[in-house]
């Protein structure tokens, strides 16, 4: 069963594919990466704070000048080092933001690519991201290629085989025909 044709058969199940495990999985890791991103900021902060302290102890000669180098240095190597991990972590929280996952705008453009009769670049342009070839192996004399396949909006999902058989139960079972919903 092609993509399209289980989306439109089964679009109910369709998305709860799509939106799994593993879309849980990015939610978390994105929560992690811009929990890291504000603790980052905040240390940030916290050394601009530390950093007009020391100062002040300096002025006010509570500070010896080998004492107040010695921890300056060590304070400006760590901002330094933070704000490249600022700027990388922003980069990454962007990144995320703009590839979150977007099941009923996937869903859109199936709906307006359903059944197509040729394969065309405007029907590749609209539906992938990329596709991952990787290199041929020999599993039990056979050679097989992996190929992963990540679509707009959604990533890469596994779709699980269905046979005819399981098709038409699913059809059973569900009361859809092609072209109509739940």
């Amino acid at each position: 069963m092609v993509f399209s044709q289980l989306s439109l058969l089964y679009e109910d199940e369709f998305v709860k594919i799509v939106v799994d495990e593993h879309y849980k999985q990015i939610q978390l890791q994105q929560r992690r990466n811009q929990m890291e991103y504000q603790s980052a900021l905040a240390r940030d902060k916290e050394l601009d704070l530390l950093y007009e302290k020391l100062y002040e102890e300096k002025v006010l000669g509570n500070l010896t000048d080998d004492r107040f180098k010695k921890l300056s240095e060590k304070y400006e190597d760590e901002q330094a080092e933070l704000g490249q991990r600022l700027k990388h972590l922003r980069q990454i929280v962007e990144e995320e933001q703009t590839h979150e996952l977007n099941a009923d705008g996937f869903l859109q453009l199936v709906r307006r690519f359903t059944a197509p009769t040729e394969l065309t670049a405007e029907l590749l342009h609209a539906f992938l991201d990329k596709i991952v070839v990787y290199q041929k192996e020999r599993i039990q004399g056979e050679t097989v290629q992996r190929v992963d396949i990540y679509y707009k909006m959604i990533g890469h999902v596994e779709l699980p085989r269905i046979t005819r058989k399981e098709s038409e139960a699913y059809q059973e079972a569900f009361g859809r025909k092609s072209g109509q919903s739940a």
